[in-house]
């Protein structure tokens, strides 16, 4: 059901849509235009060659990994000015740990396997570079990710796009003094993204001269909550026309939406007096249907897995589009490049998201919409996600950009600069969740070890390896991590 789809042929689009910007080195190497393959820069350098998987799992066993480690870690607190890491605007220090752990998130988190029989997805094949997975709004500004991550592909051109980005992102919880276990080599990057059309396709910017070049969202098959305004965001169910299934509620959605449903005016815990009345409980069913239902994570990884991804890291939001042309189609959805201005490669740079070197990027980021980070501390591994979900009341609020999020009642807390979404508020609402959250937030080891368990099933599985000890059986290059302890 959910398997390979033959891709007809694209049309080359204007030479001008493929100019990017020469501020940010390497870059097109990480986002591929939908009318271009790797076959076609055979050549241009080592970066895009493509191997057989024999050949690629015998040069695996030479691999240098600790070197590999150390550039990740040089480039990971190594701020560029044509993409700044986050950190100083929430008073730590500059991180692409978030971005990176986000990156591999995301292209892992299209992996689907239904009655342990039929798998799809998952970061193998590095197909978050091509149409249609670049085009999802969900992967918003990571192309700047793997733009990053180009610098050391370019110095280890035989590592595959795809385990590049899952060790990075793994390196980064590790560097940032997080658990991670283990991590095998092996993935074989994709050519193109044809395997991740049956996933879906939201965005068609690039797409042209082809039947599947047309949006599966809104999905014609869909749901809301009896609780749920009619004038929220349609539901996807899992089963849609021409076999299709859908696994996240959303066409161009990883998981869930963040926000979670708004409730009717004549629903029960609706408050008028609220900015918005987005409900947790709902938002709960919503992850349990996608994490459990859907994909197959157990309750305990599901919280383990928010828990994780959203301690390191920030949202961005922290610009208003009201009253600017950007309001009714707003750039930050539109990839692969979600840019204001073509060849920018930023937000913004009128004077409408901040001036000068930072207009349009770095603290004027904006992203998912949301904004600010989850923890005090976004660019080191902590325990903020839990504590604070239990110790303080999380009401309403606005991000600048105009989306539903949470904040402290008290704006005096510790936790007063930290914000979290719908989603993770439910994570308290639900009561199989919420015992979950309480164990974790008093025992901080457990909570660490169902991580990189969970964290480790995540990175592992794809259609090619869908079980998470394949990749290690068929190619046999693992890590443990073991000489990060003689690392100054």
């Amino acid at each position: 059901m959910l398997r390979s789809v033959g891709f007809l042929g694209w049309a080359v689009l204007a030479a001008a849509s493929e100019m990017r910007s020469d501020d940010f080195p390497n870059y097109d190497q990480g986002t591929i235009p939908a009318w271009k393959d790797l076959a076609s820069l055979r050549g241009a350098h080592p970066a895009a060659q493509v191997m057989s998987k024999a050949e690629y799992h015998r040069q695996l066993k030479s691999l240098d990994i600790p070197r590999l480690y150390r550039e990740i870690a040089a480039l990971m607190t190594s701020s560029r000015p044509y993409w700044p890491a986050d950190g100083p605007q929430d008073g730590d220090v500059p991180s692409y740990a978030g971005l990176f752990a986000r990156l591999a998130w995301h292209c892992s988190g299209s992996f689907r396997l239904i009655n342990d029989t039929h798998a799809a997805g998952g970061c193998e094949g590095a197909r978050q570079r091509h149409w249609p997975e670049n085009e999802w709004r969900d992967n918003t500004n990571l192309d700047k990710a793997r733009g990053l991550l180009a610098e050391v592909k370019l110095q280890f051109g035989d590592v595959s796009w795809s385990d590049l980005m899952t060790f990075a992102g793994t390196a980064a919880i590790k560097l940032s003094g997080g658990p991670a276990k283990k991590f095998c080599f092996g993935r074989m990057d994709d050519v193109n993204g044809d395997r991740s059309i049956p996933l879906g396709v939201e965005g068609v910017t690039q797409c042209r001269g082809s039947k599947f070049c047309k949006s599966d969202a809104e999905c014609p098959n869909s749901f809301r909550w009896p609780e749920q305004n009619d004038t929220d965001h349609a539901r996807c169910n899992i089963e849609q026309p021409k076999h299709r299934l859908q696994a996240s509620h959303s066409v161009g959605l990883i998981y869930v939406y963040p926000e979670g449903p708004e409730l009717k005016s004549t629903a029960d815990g609706y408050n008028s007096n609220f900015v918005h009345n987005r409900s947790p409980k709902l938002s709960a069913l919503e992850v349990r249907d996608t994490f459990r239902d859907r994909m197959g994570w157990t309750d305990r990884e599901t919280v383990a897995l928010i828990g994780g991804g959203h301690t390191l890291g920030r949202t961005h939001g922290n610009c208003n589009l009201t009253g600017t042309k950007w309001a009714q189609a707003p750039y930050n959805n539109v990839g692969p490049y979600f840019e204001a201005t073509p060849g920018s490669l930023r937000g913004p740079t009128d004077g409408t998201c901040g001036t000068g070197a930072e207009a349009g990027r770095g603290k004027n980021t904006v992203s998912s919409g949301f904004e600010g980070p989850w923890t005090r501390s976004p660019s080191r591994w902590n325990y903020d996600f839990f504590d604070a979900l239990l110790s303080e009341e999380w009401v309403p609020a606005k991000s600048p950009y105009g989306a539903d999020q949470w904040h402290t009642r008290n704006e005096t807390s510790k936790f007063a600069r930290t914000m979290r979404l719908t989603a993770d508020v439910s994570l308290v609402a639900d009561k199989i969740y919420r015992p979950i959250v309480e164990e974790y937030a008093a025992d901080h080891a457990q909570f660490d070890a169902d991580f990189a368990d969970a964290w480790f099933k995540l990175v592992h599985r794809s259609e090619d390896h869908p079980h998470k000890d394949d990749l290690e059986k068929d190619a046999g290059v693992c890590t443990s991590f073991e000489f990060t302890t003689l690392l100054p």
